[in-house]
């Protein structure tokens, strides 16, 4: 399987800051609107189909249960890179839509439809799951895959090493690109230990350990990049009975351009290793 050519966990600032400013009419942005003191675009009939899913979701499910179920909605979604509005010059926006997500889009939009109690709750949900600090802002946007887990309010917590004896730990310097520039202007450079699993370590009982609503993350050794790549671990089974694990992924590959469901083991195996995040509630006052 060809490698998914986009950088899609280290949201490249240059392209969504260019697709910003072509959505610029003086100094207000066409589809955004002031919710209190967030920019926020969200379309009428992304809003109605929010409600919709949050009202038939399965009521007593599991986090699991309720992410495979909010997922599965999302397959075939096509695939839309730079949806995101913000950049170091141009103000940040909340973005929801359902006509077309990313990789990293796809899994916010899971998580919040999994954990939102209602249609009023799912704005904050989505912003806690978005933004380090629920803060709309540019430079407070999860732009690594890892920030998820080093940032409050924490998204999940980083079990790759507890799967397997064969994990590997490298510093990483993220957003700093080999050359000595940056991934994503405006942002600085962080240090930060990163864990992963070979293809080769990702064995029967490895899988056995991952459950539905993982997220899993490519590893790459790129300078300055944690993973290139994100889906949800779904555990299902195949045609004829057995259970296997499938990566649920916004693809942006040629033969696909969707949400789609592929195996596991034949996504990672040309792969440089995955990391295994396992997501966690909220964890605000309130709630």
């Amino acid at each position: 399987m060809a490698p998914d050519t986009r950088f899609a966990t280290a949201r490249t600032a240059t392209a969504r800051t260019a697709t910003a400013r072509t959505e610029m009419t003086g100094t207000e942005m066409t589809g955004v609107r002031m919710t209190g003191t967030d920019r926020i675009s969200f379309p009428a009939g992304d809003r109605a189909r929010i409600a919709r899913l949050l009202d038939d979701r399965p009521a007593g499910r599991d986090m699991a249960s309720r992410l495979d179920w909010v997922s599965a909605k999302l397959l075939g979604t096509p695939y839309l890179a730079n949806t995101l509005i913000g950049g170091p010059e141009v103000p940040e926006a909340l973005v929801i839509r359902l006509d077309g997500v990313d990789c990293y889009t796809f899994i916010d939009l899971a998580r919040a439809l999994a954990l939102a109690r209602d249609t009023a709750d799912f704005i904050p949900v989505l912003k806690q799951t978005r933004y380090r600090d629920a803060q709309v802002q540019f430079d407070h946007r999860r732009h690594f895959l890892t920030d998820w887990v080093a940032f409050a309010p924490r998204n999940a917590r980083d079990i790759t090493a507890t799967l397997s004896p064969h994990a590997r730990h490298i510093r990483k310097r993220l957003n700093l690109r080999a050359d000595g520039g940056h991934y994503i202007p405006g942002l600085p450079v962080r240090s930060r230990d990163v864990t992963f699993l070979p293809p080769q370590a990702v064995t029967p009982e490895v899988l056995d350990g991952i459950r539905t609503g993982d997220v899993i993350g490519i590893y790459t050794a790129l300078d300055g990049l944690d993973v290139t790549h994100t889906g949800l671990a779904i555990r299902k089974r195949d045609e004829t009975g057995r259970e296997d694990v499938y990566f649920r992924n916004a693809s942006s590959l040629k033969a696909n351009r969707k949400v789609v469901d592929t195996r596991l083991v034949d996504y990672v195996r040309n792969k440089p290793g995955i990391v295994v995040l396992r997501m966690t509630g909220i964890s605000s006052p309130g709630r």
